[in-house]
């Protein structure tokens, strides 16, 4: 385990840059009726857009779903090609997410015999763990999204993009497994602190990605300048 006191530092600094801003479930984002009339498969899914990707990409793949198809009955019976094609280009493990997340809600439907989660809320954390175990495919991260923000209890998303990241300022360990990864963070944030630092994370994670993805784009015209230079 870190030095709490790293841990408490690194987020005092998210605090001062980022703690203006609002929150990233999927109710915070958008109407969640986008997705489901149950909030909590639209966390589901939305976590699930959000695993190993970004807030960002998450949002624009929830317009092509509700440009491109009438619900997400119509999403869990598309062949994992098509979803892609709907999808943003260029979107991070496209193909892999589409088959995970198609076989994930036909679980979920065959279980239920609808596309509704609303059998967790009769349930302990205990039990919502198991159930989400027995569902081939989901990840830990998407897992600990919906506790956290669907349920309201303490859970602490992580995934390898996150891992990494975070790993340079000393906050995660790169040698475990995501789930070994994930009860570590569950251990070393205090339940009344998961929530807040989870979107702080979240928020510093998009600033990361959009300025590394701004470099790419001056790297990339650099260059072309110079080759053009040169042919000139």
């Amino acid at each position: 385990m870190p030095d709490s006191d790293i841990l408490s530092e690194f987020m005092q600094t998210l605090e001062q840059s980022f703690g203006h801003l609002g929150g990233v479930g999927c109710c915070d984002l958008i109407d969640h009726h986008i997705l489901s009339p149950d909030p909590l498969i639209s966390e589901l899914v939305f976590s699930m857009l959000v695993w190993e990707s970004s807030i960002e990409h998450a949002l624009r793949a929830v317009d092509c779903i509700q440009d491109q198809l009438i619900d997400l009955n119509e999403l869990r019976v598309c062949i994992p090609e098509e979803l892609v094609a709907i999808f943003p280009s260029r979107y991070p493990r496209s193909l892999e997410r589409c088959r995970r997340l198609i076989r994930i809600l036909n679980t979920i439907f065959e279980r239920e015999n609808h596309l509704s989660l609303a059998v967790l809320r009769e349930m302990n954390k205990r039990e919502v763990l198991q159930y989400f175990g027995r569902i081939d495919g989901l990840p830990p991260f998407a897992t600990s999204r919906v506790i956290l923000f669907g349920l309201g209890w303490h859970a602490f998303p992580i995934d390898d993009y996150l891992t990494k990241m975070l790993a340079k300022h000393g906050i995660t360990d790169t040698s475990l497994n995501i789930h070994q990864q994930t009860m570590r963070m569950e251990r070393l944030v205090r339940a009344s602190d998961a929530l807040r630092y989870y979107t702080l994370i979240e928020h510093w994670a998009s600033k990361q990605r959009l300025s590394k993805a701004s470099g790419a784009t001056s790297s990339s015209a650099r260059n072309s300048k110079t080759i053009t230079k040169g042919l000139s």
